[in-house]
């Protein structure tokens, strides 16, 4: 009776030991999410869920507010929507933190009032904006996060009611903050 208890706790112990031995934590990062394109702005809620090693998935839901009267195909066109941005980061340290790049894509249900001249209207439309990204990941003790970052990529209109407007290449500096759990 003794010699399996022996062995059982040898046993849990050893089991402890090798997970020791593993690098780095799962984590789930909660927050706030900001971008700053030329034509508007976008915020919503900050969600990602990290592995242990190099990556991690990331959601940003929110809404895109636009007003342009420069980057749009109108004299001014004005209004926004709610949305989705999914994307990965792969970050160069081994933990999730410090430099990453990454790959995504937004995609918004956008109501844009414009106007050319005299002329005015009102299209919805939906946006797809696939991009690239890059950013830093500043960590204070393990738990609270800031991300600066920069995202390039393209916005493409379809399923648009209404006249077609702005579209085409867009810069999209960032910022994120939030807690790891």
């Amino acid at each position: 009776m003794k010699a399996r208890f022996l062995i059982i706790g040898i046993s849990l112990l050893f089991t402890q030991l090798l997970h020791a031995q593993e690098y780095g934590y799962n984590t789930v990062d909660v927050g706030v999410g900001f971008k700053a394109p030329a034509h508007g702005m976008i915020f919503g809620l900050h969600l990602a869920s990290n592995a242990k090693i190099h990556g991690g998935f990331h959601a940003l839901l929110g809404f895109n507010k636009i007003k342009s009267s420069d980057a749009g195909k109108h004299t001014l066109e004005e209004g926004g929507g709610p949305g989705v941005s999914l994307g990965y980061r792969y970050y160069f340290k081994v933990r999730p933190y410090g430099f990453f790049i990454g790959a995504g894509t937004d995609l918004w249900r956008l109501k844009i009032d414009w106007r050319e001249g005299a002329a005015f209207g009102t299209t919805r439309t939906w946006a797809l904006i696939p991009q690239a990204e890059l950013g830093y990941m500043v960590l204070i003790n393990d738990m609270f996060f800031i991300t600066p970052s920069i995202g390039f990529g393209v916005q493409s209109n379809f399923g648009t009611n209404g006249e077609a407007v702005g579209d085409g290449s867009r810069v999209m500096p960032g910022i994120s903050m939030g807690w790891k759990f």
